[in-house]
């Protein structure tokens, strides 16, 4: 039985989003966009981590959702779809930053993906002050 800590998790999205930035400096654009995306995917499943406790087993329906790869629906298994609201309300660019995030599919995996999205996208999660990435770290 596989499992994840929270820290570990941690890790891995940052680990992720460092190298899309990395592959995108190298020009390696489907690659970079896809891991961008993931980044932002692994550090909402550590947010949604930091819901578990030892002393309860969580819902099956909880679960099975954590399991998906669907931004939107992990938002919302995470508890975050007020707090999104607010920081989209607060931040305009994050906003924006988010609507474009929130478009990012894993089966981009099986394609090809052009220099200006894998930028844009790239820069949507890291942006040092309107980025998904900084918004979710200050929630994991």
């Amino acid at each position: 039985m596989a499992f994840y800590r929270r820290s570990e998790l941690q890790g891995v999205a940052q680990s992720k989003l460092d190298d899309a930035i990395l592959l995108l400096e190298h020009k390696r654009y489907s690659n970079a966009y896809y891991l961008a995306g993931y980044a932002v995917e692994v550090g909402l499943k550590a947010c949604i981590a930091k819901q578990i406790t030892a002393d309860v087993i969580p819902d099956r329906r909880f679960i099975s959702d954590t399991y998906v790869h669907e931004l939107r629906k992990l938002i919302g298994v995470a508890g975050l779809a007020t707090e999104l609201k607010k920081q989209e309300g607060d931040d305009p660019q994050f906003a924006v930053n988010w609507a474009l995030v929130a478009q990012w599919d894993p089966e981009v995996r099986y394609s090809g993906v052009d220099s200006s999205s894998a930028q844009y996208l790239i820069e949507a999660v890291a942006d040092d002050n309107s980025g998904v990435f900084r918004w979710i770290k200050a929630l994991w």
